[in-house]
């Protein structure tokens, strides 16, 4: 695909067309990316600085709620910050989803699952960490993952 960038003056009101053949998933992705936040970060604080830092989407592996707090998984950092996971979930771009009351994921590094002798799923992410996917969430799992690959899963 080709990739066109105009730089503009500040005034003007930032925009972006898609000539495309047909609407994707990734397209989807992409809109919905760019309409959620101009700024697609998440401001948090450092787990092991103790400065605010801006934590790009695209970096993000999963968020977990654990005591109180929330905490933000990237692949070599963890952040946390107090705002309420049912609030991060709501302004997080599609590509985020919830698997369990306390765990968000972003499933563009959801590499593999596991069936647990529970039922439970274990989603195996790109950095090897290893999530459960509660029951409650799983058929809800597989769909969006049905529409992000366009065939049908075999678990």
């Amino acid at each position: 695909m080709k990739v066109n960038i105009k730089i503009i003056e500040k005034l003007k009101e930032e925009s972006c067309t898609f000539n495309i053949h047909k609407v994707t998933s990734f397209i989807q992705d992409i809109v919905s990316t760019l309409e959620k936040s101009s700024d697609n970060y998440l401001l948090a604080k450092s787990t092991s600085k103790d400065e605010q830092e801006k934590v790009p989407y695209s970096n993000i592996f999963y968020l977990e709620y654990l005591e109180r707090k929330i905490f933000i998984y990237t692949n070599d950092t963890i952040f946390e910050t107090k705002s309420p996971l049912y609030k991060l979930e709501h302004d997080l771009p599609n590509h985020f989803f919830r698997i369990s009351k306390t765990i968000i994921i972003n499933i563009h590094f959801l590499n593999k699952f596991s069936v647990q002798p529970n039922s439970n799923l274990e989603a195996i992410l790109s950095n090897r960490e290893k999530v459960i996917v509660s029951r409650k969430y799983v058929s809800s799992l597989k769909k969006a993952l049905t529409r992000y690959s366009k065939s049908p899963l075999m678990y």
